[in-house]
């Protein structure tokens, strides 16, 4: 377990070298500007499997996530236990239990800067990290690694994959070795979820 770290680099650093990847510094790149105004509404299911250090276990959850731009999401958890996360930009509740979005700082803050920038508007996501983007074909890749303390503190890196309509894979690297690999398929379904607190 602790060489999946490296081989993760190993395989972005092969596909960055054939993408040409380059530091994002201001505007969003044309395939991921275009990613941001197709995600308007979106289900998808979710396979979450989580790596600890030195640990020969791997611990995974599914289930499905509602998102709505500029409103939030629901994420809903079935196995392996049912439970219910929802998100507005203001409130968050657990199983139904409301609660200002403000008592969670560190999730606050990361929110308010993926909205942004899901608006175009990339100014915070770069102050608080350093970010590298490439392209391959059809798909993105983007790394980006904490530049502020307060984060850095917590998580080594957030490695993201898309196309100019899903994010399709998200992978967060702790400080502490733990590993988290989230990936999504976009249902043909919409869920009825309604995105309240």
């Amino acid at each position: 377990m602790k060489n999946i770290n490296k081989v993760i680099f190993v395989l972005f650093g092969i596909l960055s070298t054939n993408a040409f990847a380059y530091p994002i510094t201001g505007d969003m790149p044309e395939k991921l500007k275009t990613f941001a105004d197709n995600l308007t509404s979106v289900s998808a299911t979710f396979k979450q499997t989580k790596i600890l250090p030195e640990s020969t276990k791997r611990f995974i959850s599914t289930g499905y996530v509602k998102f709505v731009k500029n409103v939030g999401f629901t994420w809903h958890q079935q196995k392996p236990s049912d439970e219910v996360f929802t998100s507005t930009l203001t409130n968050y509740c657990v199983n139904g239990e409301n609660k200002e979005l403000r008592d969670l700082p560190y999730f606050y803050r990361i929110q308010s800067m993926i909205d942004k920038m899901l608006n175009g508007d990339m100014s915070d996501f770069l102050f608080a990290f350093n970010v590298d983007y490439s392209e391959y074909k059809d798909t993105w890749t983007m790394v980006a690694t904490p530049r502020l303390t307060v984060m850095a503190d917590m998580i080594q890196n957030l490695t993201m994959y898309g196309s100019s309509k899903d994010l399709t894979k998200l992978i967060m690297t702790y400080y502490d070795g733990t590993i988290v690999i989230l990936e999504f398929n976009r249902s043909k379904k919409d869920f009825d979820d309604e995105i309240v607190c």
